[in-house]
């Protein structure tokens, strides 16, 4: 029997060998045809898993290595007696320094001020969002958060309204799963009646799920507001992005907040245990990560000046969590797609996600010569988890 594996899962092919013959296609173009000879099937969230892919096929097991399920049909799935399983949190620390990357980006651009203390508010509030919440605050602001899920279950100290948060903070972070409908519904949320609310200067960013935005809207709002900033790694819809949404923001990324090479391999692990229990097969273990050093004596400022023990903190920080990861190389790798016809953008799309670069998070970029830095530059970096390069690394 063959186990069908999205050709964008890191090591998908180690990973689930003992459970069958490995098959990798491309998540998007995977149809019933190719399962004929399945009882495994595991994809990313571009496959849309339901009664139209599955029906008549061998297929007992679906594991999806992200942490969103929206693209499962889990009632049908279920009803068939097909084991499911996800890779909830993989890569809710990818996600939390993409948002943190676009925050820096924002200081250095002089589209935020990090030294005044701006207020952030995130809202979803779930594993991703947490991880974003401990993100913003590292970088010293005062986070509000919305989830009326959670709201509802825990208490609502701790949680605000989202008018409140929209009407508060500089900064507001998008991290939704796409609801349709019961008491708490997130599709459409972020409609134009809704982020009008934001302040003069905010940065708005989304990376969630495209539409729990209104792409219309946002866009319409983008073009009557230029004080706005806006960072989208999501679109409403994908992979054939909106044109006008895209080119009206500042940031945008093809859907690859998550991709670090850790929240990929996590969300292997997770779904290839979940698969192990159900088979019965032995342990696979990841590999140790590797590392890659950032040198802060290399470090440079938008305007070319060498980073030191004088310069801004807040300056010295971001060029660092930019060197690290800078969310404008996504955005200008993104940016040629935008003009192409509506087919060739989506397969471009997918290819950008497909040839993905290798992005290490923080805790995988060790700085050498941190003294380098201004004094509380470094005790911000540690707290957002950058570490010191140890001696037997650098040898």
């Amino acid at each position: 029997m063959e186990v069908v594996v999205d050709q964008n899962v890191p090591l998908g092919t180690e990973a689930f060998a003992d459970a069958g013959q490995v098959v990798r296609l491309a998540g998007r173009d995977i149809r019933r045809s190719d399962l004929a000879d399945c009882h495994a099937l595991i994809v990313r969230s571009i496959t849309k898993v339901d009664r139209t892919l599955l029906e008549g096929t061998p297929v007992r097991f679906v594991g999806t290595c992200t942490i969103g399920t929206d693209h499962l049909d889990i009632p049908w799935l279920e009803s068939n007696g097909i084991r499911w399983a996800s890779a909830p949190g993989c890569n809710a620390r990818s996600v939390a320094e993409w948002a943190g990357a676009v925050v820096a980006g924002a200081h250095l651009e002089r589209r935020l001020d990090l030294s005044a203390g701006p207020k952030a508010g995130v809202v979803g509030v779930g594993r991703v969002g947490r991880q974003v919440v401990e993100v913003f605050a590292g970088f010293g602001m005062d986070v509000l958060k919305n989830d009326p899920p959670r709201a509802q279950a825990e208490g609502p100290e701790g949680f605000v309204a989202l008018e409140e948060l929209l009407d508060s903070c500089q900064v507001v972070a998008g991290h939704l799963p796409l609801v349709r409908g019961g008491p708490h519904p997130t599709q459409g949320l972020f409609s134009k009646r809704n982020l009008s609310r934001l302040r003069h200067g905010a940065l708005f960013l989304n990376a969630g799920r495209g539409a729990t935005a209104v792409s219309g809207d946002l866009a319409e709002l983008a073009r009557e507001r230029p004080d706005l900033t806006i960072a989208l790694d999501v679109f409403d819809p994908e992979p054939s992005v909106p044109v006008g949404l895209a080119k009206a923001a500042r940031w945008i990324s093809p859907h690859v907040a998550g991709y670090s090479l850790e929240g990929k391999l996590e969300g292997t692990r997770m779904v290839r245990r979940a698969l192990g229990e159900f088979l019965g097969l032995a342990d696979w273990h990841l590999p140790a990560s590797p590392t890659r050093a950032l040198d802060a004596q290399a470090l440079r400022l938008p305007d070319g000046t060498d980073v030191s023990r004088r310069s801004d903190p807040w300056d010295a920080l971001c060029a660092l969590v930019v060197a690290a990861w800078n969310p404008s190389d996504d955005d200008q790798g993104m940016r040629p797609i935008l003009d192409l016809a509506d087919h060739e953008r989506g397969q471009a799309f997918d290819r950008l996600r497909k040839e993905y670069p290798t992005r290490l998070e923080w805790r995988h970029r060790p700085v050498s010569a941190p003294d380098h830095l201004p004094e509380a530059t470094w005790e911000i970096a540690r707290r957002l988890g950058f570490v010191a390069l140890r001696t037997d690394e650098s040898a």
